[in-house]
């Protein structure tokens, strides 16, 4: 049986992210969302008994008819701790970070709420047009045999990395992505980078994400949710090595 998480899994980051329908202003013909500024108290309350701490992305004063489909504000259960909610005109995400995050027991249940919170939060029904589940991977390289990228992704990743020239010295940056259609879901899009982290050590990044532009509403984006995450949890098993993938479960 498939564990609820990892015991070494190397997620640094699952992003969810929602953007619905705005309308345009007659006066100015820009996008915008037009109960925002009354739907921010209702949304704050409805969260505040679990996330009382509240900051703001974007200095104040800017007009919020310029910020549409932008993360403006921030909800925290304490300062600094994961996960957070963020929320502006048109736009809500939830994002956390290995240490708290499990798909059954905490993430799907507050995406769940969050919508639902959303949608009572306005008095007109939502139209979500925009959506994406991302899940960001990072893997420290001193923990494996490392020679050179070409070698560690050959190893660990089922994917073919060629080139059919001679390298005119060794290979210090990659990336490299590619979209599928997925007829369920919207587009699964998969990337391979490197990089280095904040003790400046060499890492390798590996994102997952899936995304849908066809219109639901809150109620279908809660399934549509679900489903994305068995796309992702299904191709981040059947992408590794089975070296690799056991590298996540015992060291």
């Amino acid at each position: 049986m498939t564990p609820k998480k990892l015991p070494y899994a190397p997620l640094q980051e699952v992003i969810f992210e929602g953007k619905w329908e705005l309308s345009i202003d007659p006066h100015t013909k820009t996008f915008v969302d037009p109960e925002y500024p009354f739907a921010l108290g209702k949304f704050q309350q409805s969260i505040n008994s679990k996330f009382p701490v509240y900051k703001v992305k974007i200095p104040g004063g800017i007009p919020f008819q310029m910020l549409s489909h932008q993360p403006v504000h921030q909800f925290w259960s304490k300062d600094g701790i994961w996960p957070v909610i963020q929320y502006g005109p048109g736009v809500v995400t939830l994002n956390d970070t290995e240490k708290n995050y499990t798909w059954e027991d905490t993430f799907f249940p507050l995406a769940k709420d969050t919508l639902l919170n959303i949608k009572n939060a306005y008095s007109t029904e939502l139209a979500f047009i925009s959506y994406t589940l991302r899940y960001i991977d990072v893997v420290n390289i001193k923990n494996y045999r490392f020679t050179n990228w070409m070698d560690f992704v050959k190893e660990n990743i089922n994917v073919e990395f060629n080139n059919n020239f001679i390298p005119p010295g060794p290979l210090s940056q990659f990336n490299f992505e590619q979209t599928f259609e997925i007829n369920e879901v919207g587009t699964l899009e998969i990337s391979f980078s490197n990089g280095q982290d904040h003790k400046n050590e060499e890492i390798f990044i590996w994102q997952n994400a899936v995304s849908g532009k066809n219109a639901l509403t809150c109620e279908e984006l809660v399934s549509w949710l679900s489903k994305a995450h068995g796309f992702c949890s299904n191709i981040f098993k059947e992408i590794c090595k089975k070296d690799f993938y056991d590298s996540f479960i015992s060291r």
